[in-house]
Formats: C-alpha cells, structure tokens, sequence
C-alpha cells in the first residue's frame, strides 16, 4: 500500500511539472524561413508574460484592415534591455520586421520594429536608437 501512495505521489508531480513548464515552440507559430515586414498602427499593448504582444492594424493588399499580433520576448527580458511598458504606446505608427507566423496567420515574431521618428527597437540586442 505504501509504494503504491509513493507511486501515486509520483505520478501527480509528473504530471504537475509537465504542465507547468508546457510551453510551445518557435516552430509551432513562426517560420524559420518566411521574413518578412508589416507597418501600420499600434492598437492594443500585452506587456505581460509569458510574451510581450503588440497588436496592430494593417492595411492589406486589398485595402482591407486586418490586425496583426505581433510578439517578443518577456517582459523581464525586455525591461533588461531598456525597453518598457511604455516604450511603444496605442496609436503610434510602426514597422515590425520578423519571422511570420505559420499558415498565412497575422503574427509575426519581433526581429526589429522601425518607430515613426525613425528609431529602431531591436528585442534581441537592447534599447531604441
């Protein structure tokens, strides 16, 4: 009876752990392959783990609006890197450069983003310019 408490003990820590450290891949979502560049207009700002997410509208080939989701690192790492919750704000006009998301998706991982005034924000290596 005790191995099999011991056993069950186990079992739920496995399956506990495996959950809290579930995490999906780069390769679920982007591609490797596939980099591009959209611009347009910052509608909505996620500055909260477990990735930073800027939402932004796009005008499409057809001159539609479609909104995109762009995201990045943490905000931990971010802050790291000099950029905060209010480096990029609603209504700024921006370019992000990246891989794009899989399956012709609105998403795109931030390599660069390009602000209005010129500035380059780069996640990877540190603070606006």
């Amino acid at each position: 009876m005790c191995k099999l408490i011991q056993l069950l003990g186990i079992l739920i820590l496995l399956g506990t752990n495996s959950n809290i450290h579930a995490h999906h891949s780069f390769a679920a979502e982007f591609s490797y392959e596939n980099f591009g560049e959209r611009q347009g207009e910052v509608v909505e700002i996620h500055f909260v783990n477990p990735h930073a997410r800027i939402f932004f509208a796009v005008t499409g080939d057809d001159g539609n609006e479609q909104i995109w989701s762009a995201q990045t690192f943490a905000p931990q790492t971010l802050l790291r890197r000099s950029w905060n919750k209010d480096t990029i704000k609603v209504g700024d006009k921006i370019k992000i450069s990246g891989n794009l998301g899989l399956e012709n998706s609105h998403k795109i991982w931030i390599v660069e983003i390009e602000l209005d005034d010129g500035s380059i924000i780069q996640p990877n290596a540190g603070a606006a310019n």
